[in-house]
């Protein structure tokens, strides 16, 4: 399923994601859930790498869910000082989870299979401002380009005998190394500007023509549309 198109594929993410993040019920949610669940069909394989990124975000809403009681007023369920834990905020910090996990699961399955190099020939399809689809094309080609010069600069200074440790020397030399990195990148960023206009860049964004969309990607385009309409159904039924 990965020669699904991009555009259907970041549409229908959105779609689902609106409908799951705005909806108050908890059987609209569950519904996320579920549809986000199913979603997982269609992206990335690696179930460790999967496992690892669902546990850093349940870190965060672990969070949201022990601090919410504290902060909205209802049922006390205990005390904790002078502040109350109330069965209110508890079941909203569980809410949150619960449709974070599902927008996580969401993108995870039809946001994530998206390579960066197709990101803004998608998004240009779907009618994002040329400027936005080129910042987005050009930091995928050259931040690891910077990433490269960074580490060079890094070496460079080791073979001087920079200690990279926490003393104000060492930060002074990060501050060097750093404002050294940002001038080369303008200096890259104005050869680059002069190579595109020499293409003829006319400060639109270009991409290949896009591919017919095929049967495969009507069904994804389909299935969203039926998942964001039964959100919105069982939230305002």
């Amino acid at each position: 399923m990965t020669g699904l198109d991009a555009r259907v594929r970041l549409a229908g993410c959105l779609a689902l994601s609106v409908a799951v993040a705005v909806c108050r019920g908890w059987p609209a949610a569950w519904l996320g859930l579920a549809l986000g669940a199913a979603s997982l069909s269609l992206g990335p394989r690696g179930f460790a790498p999967f496992v690892r990124r669902l546990c850093f975000v349940n870190v965060f809403f672990l969070g949201v869910a022990a601090t919410a009681p504290l902060s909205v007023p209802g049922e006390a369920l205990f005390h904790v000082g002078p502040l109350a834990f109330s069965r209110e905020g508890l079941m909203a910090g569980l809410h949150m989870a619960l449709k974070g996990n599902a927008v996580f699961l969401i993108f995870r399955g039809l946001a994530a299979p998206v390579p960066p190099e197709r990101l803004g020939q998608a998004l240009s399809g779907l009618g994002v401002p040329d400027r936005l689809c080129l910042v987005l094309a050009l930091c995928t080609r050259y931040l690891g380009l910077m990433r490269l010069e960074w580490e060079r600069l890094f070496t460079a200074a080791r073979l001087r005998g920079f200690d990279p440790s926490a003393t104000l020397r060492a930060w002074k030399i990060y501050a060097l190394m750093l404002a050294l990195l940002l001038m080369r990148a303008l200096d890259r960023a104005r050869c680059v500007h002069q190579a595109m206009l020499c293409r003829g860049f006319d400060g639109r964004f270009r991409g290949l023509d896009p591919k017919p969309l095929g049967a495969a990607d009507l069904a994804l385009c389909l299935a969203c549309l039926a998942g964001t309409a039964g959100v919105a159904f069982l939230e305002y039924a």
